[in-house]
């Protein structure tokens, strides 16, 4: 009898480890579904994906338009990639609508990681003159970027990360230049010595620098002269300065009427030239075109 007793001691042990391991397997299965819910709903000590726009500069300035160029990190908490589905944007200016579209399949978010994205957003003058009344060429004007990303989180659930930006951009003019005075100093048969002066006005609500300028002057159809200054002008708005280019040629070599009409001071001439411009928003270069013709 006290053998039995042995056995059944054994087999209560037996039972009593059953349930304990039982427990254990429980409490194990029940720590791995919190740990897949707070992995799934994106929260707990995990936290949330998120977006940020670290930077938006201006780039590829021109008289047709510019590129709002913006660089934005997305960072991924999870400890698997995330794919990013969807990138919309928006670009409005006064409230009015000029650019807006979705980048599909943008990639993924490696894990627990981030990645940076480049977002280049063309904006067209001419739509931005279209769309928001009382604008005109020369004006400085507020825009404002909103973004939304759409990522594919474990669990099959998707998140919305909604991001904004604003900032401001030109609608750059021409600055108007016109001839205030040609004139011609020495004159001989060997050489021809005089002086353009250009009056240049800044027609924009911005500074302006005129970093180069090109010319070119004919004198009766015939070209007589052409050169480049540099660092010519810096013009805030509305001003107006005065750019001096002394100039020479060879009469001799342009043929004796060229001559005789620089002589009489009866000559007809067209200067033609085109501008590199500086400012804030950036540089560009303004097309040829005629500054003066007589």
């Amino acid at each position: 009898m006290g053998h039995m007793r042995r056995v059944d001691s054994a087999a209560d042990c037996l039972i009593a480890d059953g349930e304990r391991n039982a427990g254990r397997v429980k409490f194990g299965v029940l720590a791995m579904m919190l740990a897949v819910l707070s992995l799934v709903s994106g929260c707990g000590v995990l936290g949330k994906p998120s977006a940020n726009i670290v930077d938006a500069t201006l780039t590829d300035l021109s008289l047709e338009g510019v590129t709002v160029s913006l660089k934005v990190d997305v960072r991924n908490p999870y400890p698997i990639a995330v794919p990013l589905t969807d990138v919309e944007y928006a670009l409005s200016s006064k409230r009015e609508s000029i650019v807006t579209g979705v980048v599909k399949n943008a990639g993924s978010i490696p894990a627990r990681g981030s990645k940076t994205l480049d977002v280049p957003l063309r904006v067209k003058f001419a739509d931005v003159l279209s769309a928001v009344e009382g604008l005109r060429l020369g004006a400085v004007v507020p825009y404002a970027v909103n973004m939304k990303f759409e990522l594919d989180v474990p669990g099959g659930e998707k998140v919305s990360i909604p991001v904004t930006k604003e900032g401001e951009m030109p609608i750059p003019n021409v600055p108007d230049v016109r001839v205030n005075e040609v004139r011609w100093d020495e004159i001989s048969v060997l050489s021809a010595k005089g002086l353009i002066r250009l009056d240049v006005t800044n027609t924009n609500e911005f500074e302006v620098g005129v970093a180069k300028m090109a010319y070119s002057m004919s004198v009766g159809g015939t070209k007589v002269v052409s050169g480049r200054v540099s660092d010519a002008a810096s013009l805030s708005a509305g001003e107006t300065e005065t750019i001096e280019i002394p100039v020479k040629i060879s009469p001799a070599s342009l043929g004796l009427a060229v001559m005789n009409m620089l002589k009489s001071n009866k000559a007809s001439y067209e200067i033609v030239g085109d501008l590199g411009l500086e400012t804030r928003f950036g540089n560009f270069e303004m097309p040829t075109k005629r500054f003066a013709s007589k």
